[in-house]
């Protein structure tokens, strides 16, 4: 007997029953496996941002301590503070020297300037150094938050996606392994940080106490470049893991090829340092 279908004749209601019933249980239990999926889905892209803030970015959200408190800066300042004074008598004595020989102004000059420099040094430069420190503290968070905002869990959502790919479940491994490395090592680096900056902030004054020589004057520019480069070092790597974030959660196609670029970028991030002093002091070895 051939099945017409369903009608409505009392003999083919059994028919009837049987295409609702499939058609029934087939849409029930596809939205439940629906409904399990995203479950899914969405417990496994929360963990990921989850992960990603707690130890990808963790660098980010830790503060540098204010160095112009009582902070070993300062005291590395107070107890070579003699050394400093030494140093300053004698580029005194040698501009004077030089003004005697040459019978002309400019050394006298010179030497008013580096004390003039010696002193709002010693008096303002770890206030000074510790204001923009705060500031590129904040600048780094505030545009890494800003890219997660507009990405909005896109990136994590992009390297689920890549499990449906072959071989997709070896590339999110990798990606993790990376980023964790990437995240170890930017934590690293901000601890380096940090000690570079009070070294520097306490070192300061000292290099600034033979500013009217030439050999003191390379020596405190050299200081400042590196001060500089630490300082904004912490913002330029949340500038690139920000861009990376927003290239890993870009919509379209190609995801895989994104996620891998800005993992890439990461680790550029940890490279940036060098960089920064190669283009701050040109002749930094």
């Amino acid at each position: 007997m051939i099945a017409l279908g369903c009608s409505g004749w009392p003999w083919d209601w059994d028919d009837c029953f049987e295409e609702g019933l499939k058609t029934a249980l087939e849409w029930a239990f596809g939205k439940v496996f629906d409904f399990i999926f995203d479950a899914i889905a969405k417990v496994v892209i929360d963990a990921v941002d989850a992960v990603m803030k707690a130890i990808g970015l963790l660098w980010v959200y830790i503060p540098t301590p204010n160095i112009a408190e009582n902070t070993p800066a300062l005291w590395i300042q107070g107890h070579i503070q003699f050394i400093t004074l030494f140093i300053a008598a004698l580029a005194v004595i040698v501009g004077a020297v030089q003004m005697a020989i040459s019978h002309r102004g400019e050394p006298a000059r010179d030497i008013l300037k580096s004390l003039i420099t010696l002193v709002v040094v010693t008096g303002s430069a770890a206030v000074f150094a510790s204001t923009l420190i705060s500031a590129a503290d904040g600048f780094s968070s505030w545009i890494v938050n800003a890219a997660l905002k507009k990405d909005d869990q896109n990136y994590a959502k992009n390297l689920l996606d890549t499990l449906d790919e072959p071989f997709g479940w070896l590339l999110v491994i990798l990606v993790g392994i990376l980023m964790v490395i990437a995240a170890v090592i930017q934590l690293a680096l901000m601890i380096v940080r940090y000690g570079m900056l009070v070294l520097l902030v306490g070192m300061l004054p000292l290099t600034a106490a033979a500013t009217n020589t030439e050999m003191g004057m390379m020596w405190f520019k050299r200081a400042l470049a590196w001060l500089a480069s630490f300082i904004i070092y912490k913002p330029v790597a949340a500038i690139i893991y920000a861009t990376a974030i927003g290239l890993m959660g870009s919509e379209g196609t190609g995801h895989i090829l994104k996620i891998i670029m800005g993992v890439t970028l990461m680790l550029v991030a940890i490279v940036a340092l060098p960089a920064i002093l190669r283009f701050v002091s040109p002749r930094t070895s």
